[in-house]
């Protein structure tokens, strides 16, 4: 039975009216902001009181200050000690544990506390000795906190304040049980904070486990934003998609549009760069360093259009987006909430507008009624001639190629990281973590295939590797709580030295005498390395099996650890 939550009265205060330290009046004060947001007012006396918070918000409401100003206020002044944080900030993404840290420098700065962002796709090492030297605020993601405590660089036994974003994409991508492990390893009674435009199943779960009598707070309904924008449904044929597309790209000012897969968003960039409309993608499988370029490019205004997935632009906030097109349409009320969420933002004017072929308008319908709003329906959209388009801002594109932005490096983007070197098997694990996690991120392109996670130990069974014999055979069996988990990652066919394993499997190895070939699991995935005396190769499949031509044969098994106060690793990611 859920406990009894206490809520508060929605208040809307000026910063200064607030129990806030001087020096974050200061900051706010150099960034114009002068009265707090409806979350901000209503969530802010309790945060500084130390209790537990509730909040339903949605992304662009202001709760990344709030709670930016809670936890500075808190730890202002206060004393850091190695490898051990006073707060944690858990976010789903990369590119929102970016723009949080982002809004915290400042005001941590001011008040003499540190920040470190810990995400995958960036150098761990790194990361490790920045929480070595000691930092007030971790803002990580969960898959790369986790790698961190497990290698002993992070302890969480003095964490005083947690904040879970996002709680609800949290769960839609599955991170939700590693949010679980790694609130259970902090101290019990400290305060939680956690946001979610939605409250129910598993984050319902998380609430209940490790909140405790939380004053709940929700803002106005999460239909209720979209409200303030207007919406427009152009039911076009197939031929002229790509037309009208182009047109809505050319348009003046800075346009957000959507697709359902990845390959979707790169072919809908490249279409716009062919005829003169300067546009980047925006999706999980890009590498991290390219990711982060082509934010900092849009959000400096170099290129006009980002074309983005769901996962990838989820709780992203990017300011003066003007327009939000659904290239491929929405089919749940929820996404199309948040993919409309990106415009409109604080009083500004926004536009929706979703491109429907015949076959997806009963889709868009019934999708735009639970949304409760009231879109300008369009019919028979078969050219980019129509006058819609024109009432829409839309433009004839030049018509001649141009260069591709996400070619380009902009300021601010950090240097691009060299993630190949071989760091040492935990670092290797960290780098599979990360790749587990791109491959979740993509989800929304295909189902996973029977026996893609069947390696590392099991599905979700914490399996440890097993090596064999050098030029020989080697065979991993997972170790878990109650012996699940068969099958961990192997390395087989090891010579002298020589490399052959490369991301998809099809590069040849060093040559080297005997060489050495590595078998991986997930996905089948294999590489060769050929020698002057021997040959090595290794064979991925669901149990992770790697195999040597050169003789002999050896099994490893996964090793237990000793007990610890660390998150649990789960396998299978």
């Amino acid at each position: 039975m859920p406990k009894a939550r206490r809520r508060s009265a929605h208040r809307s205060e000026r910063f200064e009216d607030m129990a806030l330290p001087d020096e974050l009046l200061g900051v706010l004060a150099d960034q114009g902001l002068e009265r707090a947001f409806e979350i901000q007012s209503a969530i802010l006396p309790d945060a500084l009181a130390g209790r537990d918070v509730l909040a339903r918000a949605e992304t662009g409401s202001g709760k990344t200050l709030a709670f930016t100003l809670a936890m500075t206020s808190r730890f202002r002044g206060r004393k850091v000690h190695r490898r051990r944080p006073l707060g944690v900030v858990l976010v789903p993404t990369r590119e929102l544990a970016v723009q949080v840290v982002d809004t915290i420098h400042p005001f941590a700065r001011a008040v003499g506390v540190t920040a470190q962002l810990v995400s995958g796709g960036m150098n761990i090492e790194k990361q490790a000795d920045a929480i070595a030297r000691g930092v007030g605020i971790v803002v990580a993601t969960p898959g790369r906190l986790i790698d961190l405590a497990e290698r002993g660089a992070l302890q969480l036994d003095l964490v005083e304040s947690t904040v879970i974003d996002e709680a609800d994409h949290m769960a839609d991508l599955g991170f939700l049980p590693d949010v679980r492990d790694i609130l259970a390893a902090i101290p019990m009674g400290t305060q939680k904070m956690l946001f979610s435009a939605t409250l129910d199943g598993q984050v319902e779960q998380i609430v209940d486990t490790f909140l405790v009598d939380p004053i709940s707070h929700e803002t106005t309904p999460v239909t209720a934003a979209v409200k303030t924008m207007d919406h427009h449904v152009l039911a076009i044929a197939p031929e002229a998609k790509r037309t009208v597309t182009a047109q809505l790209g050319a348009r003046p000012g800075r346009t957000l549009m959507f697709t359902r897969t990845q390959l979707g968003a790169e072919r809908v960039a490249q279409e716009l760069i062919e005829v003169g409309v300067p546009a980047a993608a925006l999706h999980g499988n890009k590498q991290q360093g390219l990711r982060t370029n082509v934010l900092a490019g849009f959000r400096a205004g170099a290129f006009p259009v980002l074309v983005a997935t769901d996962v990838a632009a989820r709780g992203l906030h990017i300011d003066d987006i003007s327009m939000v097109v659904h290239v491929d349409p929405s089919d749940d009320v929820k996404e199309y909430v948040h993919r409309s969420g990106r415009t409109a933002r604080a009083g500004a004017a926004g536009s929706v507008v979703t491109l429907a072929l015949p076959h997806q308008l009963r889709l868009s319908r019934r999708v735009l009624g639970e949304a409760e709003v009231e879109p300008t329906w369009v019919e028979d959209v078969d050219s980019a001639e129509h006058e819609a388009l024109d009432a829409l801002g839309g433009r004839t594109p030049a018509g001649e190629p141009v260069e591709d932005p996400a070619t380009v490096k902009y300021k601010g983007a950090p240097r691009k990281l060299d993630l190949t070197k071989s760091r040492g098997a935990d670092s290797r694990k960290a780098d599979e973590r990360r790749a587990n996690e791109e491959r979740r991120a993509s989800w929304e392109e295909e189902p996973e295939e029977p026996g893609r996670r069947g390696g590392r130990g099991g599905a979700r069974s914490g399996g440890r590797p097993g090596r064999g014999d050098a030029n020989g055979r080697g065979a991993g069996a997972g170790h878990a709580a109650g012996g699940r988990g068969a099958g961990g990652r192997a390395a087989g066919g090891r010579g002298a030295a020589g490399r052959g394993a490369d991301a998809d499997g099809s590069r040849q190895g060093g040559r080297t005498t005997g060489g050495e070939g590595r078998g991986r699991s997930g996905g089948g995935r294999s590489g060769e390395g050929r020698g002057g005396s021997g040959e090595g190769r290794g064979r991925g499949a669901s149990s992770g099996e790697g195999r040597g031509r050169s003789g002999g044969t050896g099994q490893g098994r996964g090793r237990s650890g000793a007990p610890s106060r660390a998150p649990r690793r789960r396998g299978g990611r």
